[in-house]
Formats: C-alpha cells, structure tokens, sequence
C-alpha cells in the first residue's frame, strides 16, 4: 500500500514570509507571467517531477492551487463531484454582478463566476435550450449566413498579395461575435459591415474587456482598493455588452426561447455570459487550426479533399453536410488538442482528497492543465506533430496510405519520409496507446462543461469548411508565439495568404 504524503510536501515555488508567491507574478519575474502561462505550467511540470503534482501556495486573494499533471487523476477528482460542482470564482466578475449591478442581476447571477445552488438553479433554467444536438442544427442556417460574408469579408480586406491584415485576429472576433448574436440574440449584429457604428463600439470594448481580464483575475487584486485602468475598462466594457443584449433581443434565436419559458431578465443574462465566454474562444480556436493547417499542406489537401467530395453546390450547407465531414472535425480537435484556448479547467475541492498521492485540503483550487497533458508523449506520441488522422475512428480512416511497420524502419532511417507515411505511423501509435478521454478537454467536463460547445463547433465546422474549400491557405512568415490574454493566442499578425483554388468540375 503506497503512503499517502502531506500536503506540504507537494512541489512548487517556496513562498517567502508575508509576501507569498504573489510576489513572483506582481513583478513578472520569469517564468511566473500571466501572459506566459503556458511556460509556468510546462515550469511546473518540471518541478512535479514523477510524483505527478505541484502547487503554487500563498497567493493574495486566492486559494493554494495544486496541479495534477495526470489524466487519470484529473477523471478522479471529476468523477467525485457533486451535482453542484464548484470552480474559482472570478473575483471582479463576480463584484460586477453581485455589487456594482445587484440592482440588474438581483437573484439571477448567470453561468459564468458563480457556483452552488444559484449557479444550479440558473442552469436548470436555460440548459434545455442550449445543449439539445437538435439546438445547434437549428441554428445553422443562420450561422451559414454568416459564414458567407465573412468570406466575402476576407476578399475586401485582402491586400494586392491576397494577404490578410495585421488585424486579422481583429477579424475574426468580429466573426465570432456576429455568430453569437445570430443563434443567441436572433439577430445580425452588423460586425462585418464597415459602416455599423454599434459593431464598432462592441469590437472596442471586446478588446478592452478581454486584455483587462487577465491583470484583474490573474495578477494581485489592486482593483479592490482603488479604480485601476483595467478596472474601469472592465466595467465600461460590461455595461455596453448589457446594454447590448438588452437592445438587441428579439423574438427569434436561443434567447428569445429562455425570455418566454423563464423572462427576459434570464434572457439578457444569458446572452451576456455567452458573448464573454463565446466570442474570444471561438475566435482562438478559429485563428489556430488556420494556422496549424496552412503549416501543413498534406492535412490541408486532405481536408480539400473531403470538402470536394462532400459540400454541396448551389445551395447552402445544413446539418446532415457537416456530419459528412469527420476530417473536419478532426482537424478542429487537432488544433485544440495542441493549442487549447484555455490551458486549464479547475475545481474548488468541497472535501479532502488524495490527488497523486497527497492529502489535498478542502477548499484548495485544483488545475486541470490539459494544455501540458495533451501535448505530452506519454497521451499523445509526437505531439508536436498536426495530424489530425489521430482522432479518426476506424470507419473514417480511408487513407492510410502505408502500413505503420514499414512507416517505422523509415523514419528512423530516412528524413525525407513521405509526409502521409509519417502521419500514417502517428495514428497508428495513437491508436495504441488510445486517446485517454481527460487528456484533452477544451471544452471542460460535466454539468460545467462549456455550455455552448455544440455551437462552437458548428460555427467553427461552418466557417472552416467555406474557407478551406475556397482558398489554398498558406503561411509565409516563421513560427507563431502565443501569450494568455486570457485565451491562449498568437503575439503576432495572423497574415495567412488566400489564393483561389481551382473550380471543382
């Protein structure tokens, strides 16, 4: 029988007396950055050693956090939750919806930095409508439609080169958002038109929203002692996403269903929470796989090829033509596999436990950091690698093109191993070793899974599909950085080349 250690005896930076480890974050010392998360995790994991754990104690205004760099650990603590599973609060969302605006939110705190009862209770409200498969279907027609401007978007932003903006990212937000408002408020909002004055206000205050979260939630909370920039910024930017949601509601979309069964003041709280959480992510997720599949010319003429085979001509795409497209879908989970968008889901511990083989106290935060374990050898052999063939089932796995022992001799004999022999090697690796299911998980796990995921994915698949099956996406600069803000995203400009393909005959 193994021998349970204490707590104390888990890895991790030592905090000094009175200052904590707060310290390490309030002056950047490396690798303790907020925007350089994913480096203090791959830090950690290093100090975790075989033992599998480490922690991080003594942060000002925050629990001790412990990081099980384990997936069968990470399906423990998962798995002994209870029907109210608790996350981190976020300190300022949570002042802004029970404080600041108690007299808008009153008793209705919403999805998003709330747990217990009250977060149960307004789940149960508005679950129905959001995570039925036939929702997300319903709503494809409308996100087809916007799809098909966005693509006519990128012919107008392009330079002489056909090469994007600096701002592309800046693009794709937009595209997010106007997703969002078509199947939750039921409306277009007008963010890829160049002449709607309000799109432009709601793309602002996204960017001021988003590069303040990680200074409030993340660094030392200087905002509870006086009104700080990024503070101000935050609010200003909430109260415009309220007022929007309250302008824009109409009779149509997911909302306008929750107004009717549960009143509009759910509706607009909802819609809130889903342009916080629904816009920067998918946009994230959007701007990797472009990037990872414009690097990687054979898993993009592979895609070409289904969408060849599968898109509809003449009309617009439905539900039963993105169920047609499992290379697709693998290529979106590729991508989040090697850049999730979040580097971590968490848990608030409601009892002791024994993680990895220490005593955890109740009420210690636990990370889940996927971010290190989906892109680990052990879970997923070369991991560096885009091959999005690793996700395929069995039935969907029509192009293998040699077989893996023979892959084998030549890749460790000859670097100029043809790159669907390579890939084809990978997936067989991968099928034997399975993809453990708590490895990756972008979208989170449970009742507290992103609630939006199914729509994600079909905005996602919608837009992907068009892009690709219109253009040839190439990349012609090096190797993109990423930084936490708080989404995981590139430093640099997202100028991918979009040159037409050839018509299909």
């Amino acid at each position: 029988m193994s021998v349970v250690r204490r707590f104390a005896t888990i890895p991790g930076p030592r905090p000094l007396p009175l200052l904590g480890n707060s310290w390490r974050f309030a002056i950047g010392q490396k690798p303790w950055q907020t925007r350089s998360l994913d480096v203090t995790l791959w830090n950690l994991r290093a100090l975790a050693g075989a033992g599998g754990a480490a922690k991080v104690a003594k942060l000002f205004g925050h629990p001790d956090l412990v990081f099980p760099f384990c997936a069968e650990e990470t399906a423990k603590v998962y798995r002994r939750e209870d029907s109210m599973p608790h996350r981190a609060v976020a300190p300022c969302l949570k002042h802004y919806k029970q404080e600041l605006r108690k007299d808008f939110f009153g008793d209705e705190p919403g999805l998003i930095g709330v747990h217990g009862m009250p977060w149960s209770k307004f789940r149960s409200k508005v679950s129905k409508a959001l995570v039925a498969p036939e929702a997300a279907k319903a709503a494809v027609p409308s996100l087809d439609d916007v799809a098909v401007d966005f693509l006519d978007r990128l012919e107008k932003i392009m330079d002489h080169n056909r090469e994007m903006p600096k701002d592309f990212l800046t693009e794709l937000y937009k595209w997010a958002l106007e997703s969002v408002g078509a199947w939750a408020l039921g409306t277009r909002l007008g963010c890829l038109s160049e002449k709607d004055n309000d799109a432009k206000e709601i793309i602002k205050n996204i960017h001021g929203f988003f590069h303040s979260v990680p200074e409030l939630e993340l660094s030392a909370p200087l905002w509870r002692i006086y009104s700080t920039k990024a503070y101000k910024t935050y609010v200003d930017a909430l109260d415009s996403f309220r007022n929007l949601c309250l302008k824009r509601l109409t009779d149509k979309g997911v909302c306008a269903k929750i107004a009717k069964s549960s009143g509009e003041q759910v509706a607009t709280i909802l819609a809130l929470d889903l342009l916080l959480v629904g816009v920067d992510t998918t946009a994230a997720a959007a701007a990797s796989t472009m990037y990872l599949l414009a690097k990687n010319s054979r898993a993009q003429c592979r895609l070409q090829a289904e969408l060849d085979n599968s898109l509809p001509v003449g009309r617009m795409l439905n539900s039963q033509d993105l169920e047609r497209l499992p290379y697709l879908r693998a290529c979106i989970k590729e991508a989040l596999r090697m850049k999730p968008v979040i580097l971590g889901n968490g848990r608030c511990l409601q009892s002791d436990a024994i993680i990895s083989g220490y005593e955890v106290p109740k009420g210690s935060h636990i990370v889940f950091p996927h971010y290190i374990m989906s892109n680990e050898e052990r879970y997923f052999p070369n991991p560096h690698d885009y091959t999005p063939e690793r996700w395929l089932r069995d039935k969907e796995r029509t192009d293998d093109h040699v077989s893996s022992k023979s892959c084998y001799i030549e890749m460790e004999t000859n670097d100029k191993i043809c790159e669907h022999a390579k890939a084809a090697l990978i997936a067989e690796r991968q099928r034997e070793v399975g993809i453990h299911p708590f490895a990756s998980l972008p979208f989170g796990f449970g009742r507290r899974m992103c609630i939006g995921k199914r729509f994600a994915e079909v905005e996602l698949q919608l837009m992907l599909a068009k892009v690709f099956h219109k253009y040839n996406v190439s990349w012609r600069y090096g190797e993109l950085t990423y930084s936490v803000t708080p989404t995981y995203v590139a430093n640099e400009p997202l100028q991918f080349t979009l040159d037409n393909r050839k018509k299909r005959k």
